[in-house]
């Protein structure tokens, strides 16, 4: 996976940098693989105050002969890591694109395989991390690596990308953004449209909520997406044992996470239907179980508290099917594993980092901190969000009380807490599709919880991407083995344009 590529022929009048070939990263599984870094500015405004690394990955078309030219992905985040995306064979890419395409991923400055950003442990009293959290995590990283932090932009990563353009000789590169990645792609389009050719923007964010509002946003889809994949797993009884309504399987869900941590969850319990009435109380049919709804949120807490009793240090979070939840709860193509690690028919933990050498635990664990760092620095670099301050109370609660990070999250972010005493250094992009060929592809999800769906039609107004509504569950489709789906990217990757504007979701 490091032979050295053919060479291709140099466009005319462009200075192309030069490429240092490489071992790949075991993150790359596919045999054909290339890797290779280039050097560019770490500001590009000031080339004179140094220079970064930054990495990438190519996977050649497997057939060449029916080769359409280099297809740049991005997977999300911020902090997604692109070597794992792209050059990974356990990634759903349609058949098609690997033929057809050189896949490329770019690995985005701040993460390894670039020059990546250190960060000292930041310290701080508790007080300091409320009063002044995004300042502690930019002062720390600053430490690690001075005079980088405010280098972490979307903008620099776009103009990252045009460099690894010029260096392999594409005159014109495709973007598939997953996303976050639909921000950054979008951002490369607006600032080099003429050297973008096709975009497929997939559960693209919205660029009103950047950054402060992203994540309170996301609070409300998060649970949608447990009751969705609550849902499936009770219309799969059959199979899975856990129960045959959604509010059943919650039941089975909260008590396992009470085995693991002590406590039950605070999260909101699904609607209830009249098979969830205590036995006996069927007759009274559906004003029962809409009572029982509308008690689901005190009846959660009460019973959180309860087991706070006897249990007074504990919190879910602590819980691995917690964790998991959370992972898999935007993912559909993950809940059928997910529900066999609720029945005990497999133990997600055991194949993930569970399963791991006591060393390669650690390296997993530094390479997550190292990634949520670089997310907050980007996010606070450039947030042109106000904090709202009726947020701290639910901030207090979750993060004193429940240890819930499903409203820790939203919380801090919402708060402002995440960036207090770290201003934005950058404005980002306004994004325009204006000067583009070819009219960019948007596919968005309409219970989606990380990109909700409401919030899509930002990029897409700006851009003038075509967009094709996926009704269902999931964040992201492209590439997670919704055939559906990936027909339609297909041909659009090819032609240029596409006649469908809806598709089914996974379930």
């Amino acid at each position: 996976m490091v032979a050295q590529p053919a060479a291709q022929a140099q466009p005319q009048a462009e200075n192309r940098p030069a490429i240092a070939w490489e071992d790949c990263p075991a993150e790359v599984t596919i045999d054909r693989a290339q890797c290779g870094r280039v050097t560019v500015p770490t500001y590009y405004g000031h080339p004179d105050r140094g220079t970064i690394s930054v990495g990438f990955v190519k996977v050649p078309a497997a057939n060449p002969s029916a080769r359409r030219g280099a297809l740049f992905t991005n997977p999300g985040g911020p902090g997604g890591d692109a070597y794992g995306w792209a050059g990974n064979d356990a990634i759903a890419w349609p058949q098609a694109v690997r033929d057809e395409w050189d896949v490329i991923g770019v690995q985005p400055r701040g993460l390894p395989g670039s020059t990546p950003v250190r960060c000292e442990e930041a310290g701080g009293s508790e007080a300091d991390v409320f009063l002044a959290y995004g300042k502690l995590v930019r002062d720390a990283c600053e430490k690690g690596t001075p005079g980088y932090t405010n280098s972490l932009t979307t903008e620099n990563t776009a103009r990252d990308w045009e460099e690894v353009r010029k260096a392999l000789g594409e005159d014109r590169i495709s973007i598939a953004g997953l996303s976050y990645g639909t921000f950054l792609g979008s951002t490369y389009a607006t600032l080099f449209p003429q050297h973008t050719d096709r975009v497929v923007l997939d559960s693209a964010m919205g660029t009103s909520l950047t950054w402060n509002g992203l994540l309170p946003a996301q609070r409300a889809g998060y649970e949608g997406a447990y009751h969705d994949l609550f849902a499936y797993i009770a219309a799969n009884d059959a199979r899975f044992h856990l129960g045959t309504t959604p509010l059943a399987v919650y039941e089975r869900w909260a008590a396992r996470i009470q085995r693991e941590s002590g406590v039950r969850p605070t999260t909101l319990p699904p609607n209830a239907k009249i098979g969830d009435l205590p036995p006996g109380l069927e007759v009274v049919g559906q004003p029962g179980a809409d009572l029982m709804t509308a008690t689901g949120a005190l009846r959660a807490n009460a019973n959180f508290l309860a087991d706070k009793v006897t249990h007074p240090n504990s919190v879910p979070v602590t819980s691995t099917t917690f964790a998991i939840t959370r992972e898999v709860g935007p993912r559909p193509e993950t809940w059928e594993k997910f529900a066999e690690h609720l029945a005990g028919q497999r133990d997600m933990a055991a194949e993930g980092i569970g399963g791991l050498s006591e060393q390669d635990q650690q390296k997993f664990m530094d390479a997550a901190m190292q990634a949520q760092n670089m997310q907050a620095l980007i996010m606070c670099n450039e947030n042109t969000v106000p904090g709202d301050p009726t947020q701290l109370p639910l901030l207090v609660w979750s993060n004193f009380v429940t240890g819930d990070f499903n409203d820790v999250f939203p919380a801090l972010w919402g708060s402002g807490t995440a960036c207090s005493g770290r201003g934005p250094v950058a404005t980002p992009v306004k994004l325009s599709g204006a000067h583009l060929a070819t009219r960019p592809l948007m596919l968005s999800g309409t219970r989606d919880p990380q990109t909700p769906y409401r919030y899509q039609g930002e990029i897409r107004d700006a851009m003038g991407a075509h967009q094709v509504t996926v009704n269902g569950p999931g964040h992201g489709h492209f590439a997670l083995g919704n055939k559906a789906v990936d027909d339609i990217v297909v041909d659009y990757l090819r032609t240029g344009h596409t006649a469908a504007t809806s598709a089914p979701g996974l379930h």
